[in-house]
């Protein structure tokens, strides 16, 4: 199975070469997110394997990674661009993680989702690996997700 510092590994390099940001370990925030305004991106794998990537952040965040996407400033990032980038990390992180499981596996297409007071559930799947990391000063958390035995 893939390693909490794969993991981060892989979330660093993709951050740092499609959108110029260093994102850090961060042990210290276990209850991110909670019922607060946050982006959720997923992806889920196919295959052998199967199980989803879940990636959930601030909303500052998510105008960094657009803004840094984009090459634009704070102001100009729209809700659309916001969704596009938080998709495309999704979608890199995801890929990268799907290398690492069982071949032959496939990836969905990404789903975003952005807002508050909402809660995301993964039916038939339990969390096999998360972590938090900052960026910016800013949180995000990364899950992978295996289905549960028995499920499609």
């Amino acid at each position: 199975m893939i390693s909490s510092d794969e993991i981060v590994a892989i979330t660093q390099n993709v951050m740092g070469t499609m959108f110029e940001l260093c994102p850090m370990t961060d042990e210290s925030h276990t209850e991110l997110l909670e019922g607060a305004e946050a982006f959720t991106g997923c992806v889920q794998i196919s295959g052998q394997w199967k199980g989803a990537v879940v990636l959930q952040g601030t909303p500052e965040l998510a105008k960094i990674i657009a803004a840094n996407f984009f090459e634009l400033t704070a102001d100009e990032v729209t809700e659309a661009d916001i969704r596009d980038s938080v998709a495309e990390l999704t979608n890199m992180v995801g890929g990268n993680i799907k290398g690492q499981v069982p071949a032959p596996s496939y990836l969905s297409i990404p789903s975003v989702t952005t807002g508050s007071d909402f809660s995301f559930h993964l039916a038939g799947a339990s969390v096999v690996s998360e972590v938090v990391v900052t960026c910016e000063g800013q949180l995000m958390r990364i899950r992978l997700c295996e289905a549960d035995q028995g499920q499609a």
